[in-house]
C-alpha cells in the first residue's frame, strides 16, 4: 500500500511539473492568431482539471491537494493575462451549485451541491454551498447524478463521426419503450476577433451553447442523430416510419426543438 501511495504522489508531481512547463512554453504565443492561442479545450482544462493522469481515485488527501493545484494553475493563468473571466459566457450550464442527488448503479446514496461543466464534460461537487473545496465526480458508468431534475449519465455512445466515445448524456424520453432519446449539452469556445480599424467590428472570446442528440434503440449504444427529418426517420423501424412521418405532418412537429423531438419519440414508443 505504501509503495502504491508513494507512486501516486510521485506521479502527481511529475504531472504538476508538466503542467507548469506547458504554461511556461505557451507564454510567448498564447495569442497566436488562427489557432485559439491557449484557449484550446485541452489547455483551458489545465486551469481547472484534477489531472486524471495521476489516477487519484477517491483518495481525499490527493483530492484536496489537486484543489490547491487548481488554484495555483489559475494564478499562473493570471500571470499570462489568461483567466476564464477573459471570455464572455460561462463553461457551466448554471454557475451556481444546486442541491442534487448522486446515484450508484441507479440507487441514490448521497445529496451534494453540484453544477455541470459543459465545456470539460464533468460534474463538480461541493458538500455545502459555502464550501471552499470543489471536487469532480468520478467518471465511471456506475455513477450518475440529478441536478434540478436533469439526469447526467456517464456512458458510451457513438459520436457524429461514428467513433466510440464516453461522456455525459441526459435522457429526454425513456420509460421502457423501444427508443430512448438523449441530449448532450456542450459549451463551444469561439475565438474572438479584434477590430483591425475603427470601422471594423470585433468580438470577444466567448462560449456558445450547443446541443447534440443521441438515440438508443432496444437498449443499444446511443448513436448520434442530427435533428433533420430524413435522419430522424432513419432511426425508426420500417413499420414505424410511415406512422411517425404522418405524426410529424399532423402535429406540425418542429424537429429543431427539444419539445418537438420529445413528443415524437414519446409517440414512437407507443407504436
Amino acid at each position: 500500500m505504501k509503495t502504491c501511495y508513494a507512486k501516486k504522489v510521485r506521479t502527481f508531481f511529475f504531472a504538476l511539473f508538466a503542467l507548469m512547463a506547458s504554461f511556461a512554453s505557451a507564454q510567448g504565443n498564447i495569442h497566436a492568431p488562427g489557432e485559439g492561442g491557449v484557449f484550446t479545450q485541452n489547455r483551458l482544462a489545465l486551469m481547472k482539471t484534477y489531472a486524471e493522469e495521476a489516477d487519484i481515485g477517491n483518495n481525499p488527501w490527493m483530492m484536496d491537494l489537486y484543489n490547491d493545484m487548481r488554484t495555483k494553475m489559475g494564478r499562473l493563468g493570471e500571470d499570462v493575462n489568461l483567466t476564464l473571466e477573459d471570455i464572455d459566457g460561462t463553461i457551466y450550464l448554471d454557475e451556481s451549485f444546486q442541491l442534487g442527488g448522486l446515484y450508484q448503479n441507479g440507487v441514490a446514496f448521497k445529496r451534494m451541491y453540484m453544477r455541470f461543466d459543459a465545456y470539460n464534460d464533468e460534474v463538480e461537487l461541493k458538500e455545502s454551498p459555502d464550501s471552499e473545496i470543489t471536487r469532480s465526480m468520478v467518471k465511471n458508468e456506475e455513477y450518475s447524478c440529478s441536478i434540478n431534475g436533469d439526469e447526467f449519465l456517464y456512458m458510451q455512445y457513438t459520436d457524429d463521426k461514428g467513433a466510440t466515445a464516453k461522456g455525459y448524456l441526459s435522457p429526454l424520453v425513456k420509460g421502457g419503450g423501444e427508443y430512448v432519446l438523449y441530449e448532450k449539452r456542450i459549451k463551444v469556445f469561439k475565438e474572438g476577433k479584434p477590430a483591425k480599424t475603427s470601422l471594423d467590428k470585433g468580438f470577444p472570446h466567448r462560449f456558445l451553447d450547443k446541443v447534440e442528440y443521441y438515440v438508443s434503440v432496444n437498449g443499444g449504444v446511443p448513436v448520434y442523430m442530427r435533428a433533420k427529418k430524413s435522419e430522424v426517420l432513419e432511426v425508426f423501424s420500417d413499420e414505424d416510419q410511415k406512422k411517425v412521418k404522418q405524426f410529424i405532418k399532423d402535429r406540425h412537429i418542429n424537429l429543431g426543438d427539444n419539445m418537438g423531438l420529445m413528443n415524437l419519440f414519446a409517440y414512437a414508443n407507443t407504436l
